[in-house]
């Protein structure tokens, strides 16, 4: 962690007002305003961008990244979902009470990044980018829906968030899933089917709590 030189033994007085009033300012802007509520949480993560990212050229990192992000932004915008963030090769998302079919809507967002990895696929080929892969996973629960002090942006936080990024691991490459909160109150959909992930000798799911793959009927 680097220090802070400077030296206040040559401050012969306490700070000044200007100093104090930088200094509230500058708390102020880190305090989070927000309200709890219920959210249908999702993330998109590629696979593999490690090893994509160190085989091209900056340019086209740029264009990797700034085409993926205008995809999911357009895909979950039409499905009335809010994109809170990117982080590195992952776009996180939700879907709240404010859309009376948000729970449906969710999952027809999932189905559609899917059915869009092409698209993707093909705009980077053109461009000498390799074809990607990507995993998408959702999940029911509370979440503290945050702004800060001095930006329009939101945030999100609670289990639900950190829950979606453990379950995203059990998907295969293009899939979907959700967890069981989620699954609770959306199996009796027809629009949808649902098959528990089990675990057994060859499963990566090794949590208690129960995970489903998603598929449009």
């Amino acid at each position: 962690m680097t220090k802070n030189t400077h030296d206040f033994k040559q401050d012969f007085n306490y700070p000044t007002k200007q100093h104090q009033d930088k200094e509230k300012s500058q708390s102020k802007a880190l305090e989070f305003f927000g309200k709890s509520q219920n959210c249908a949480v999702f993330l998109v993560d590629v696979v593999n961008t490690t090893k994509l990212t160190t085989k091209i050229s900056e340019s086209q990192k740029d264009l990797f990244y700034s085409t993926l992000l205008e995809l999911v932004s357009d895909v979950v915008t039409e499905y009335n979902g809010t994109i809170v963030k990117s982080i590195d090769d992952a776009v996180l998302f939700y879907f709240d009470e404010s859309d009376n079919d948000y729970m449906r809507n969710a999952l027809r967002c999932g189905t559609k990044l899917i059915e869009r990895r092409e698209q993707i696929n093909e705009i980077l080929n053109a461009a000498e980018i390799s074809s990607i892969d990507y995993r998408v996973s959702g999940d029911f629960g509370k979440v503290m829906v945050g702004y800060s002090a001095d930006s329009a942006a939101k945030d999100i936080f609670g289990p639900v968030v950190n829950m979606c990024s453990k379950i995203n691991l059990l998907a295969n490459s293009n899939e979907m899933v959700i967890g069981d909160d989620f699954h609770m109150i959306i199996k009796s959909s027809q629009d949808f089917q649902f098959s528990k992930i089990r675990k057994d000798g060859n499963s990566r799911q090794t949590m208690k709590y129960s995970v489903y793959r998603v598929r449009k009927m």
